[in-house]
């Protein structure tokens, strides 16, 4: 629960980092990146997800966008980064419903 809570304030920075121009967003991109491949290695000692690759990519588009100065793409990517961070958060969260 803490990764994925920590995950979506830091896609939320990022979002605002888009929204100003006087943020450096590459910069926040980049460093949510770092950030999550080193979270995920760990989360994949216990599970594998494709998911959890697909978010890494996504994170690489989002950053491909921004260095193409594509902003409105760049924050369409932040609102797919965010259903897929529930996503997976919801596939690797155990809980009573998945014994029901």
């Amino acid at each position: 629960d803490k990764v994925f809570d920590e995950l979506a304030g830091r896609i939320s920075l990022l979002e605002s980092a888009i929204k100003d121009p006087e943020d450096d967003a590459i910069g926040e991109v980049r460093e949510l990146t770092e950030w999550w491949e080193k979270r995920r290695h760990i989360l994949e000692l216990f599970t594998y997800s494709p998911d959890m690759r697909a978010f890494s990519v996504a994170l690489a588009e989002t950053e491909g966008s921004l260095e193409c100065g594509d902003d409105k793409n760049a924050l369409s990517k932040c609102q797919s980064l965010l259903t897929m961070a529930g996503n997976i958060h919801d596939m690797l969260d155990f809980n009573l419903q998945d014994i029901v």
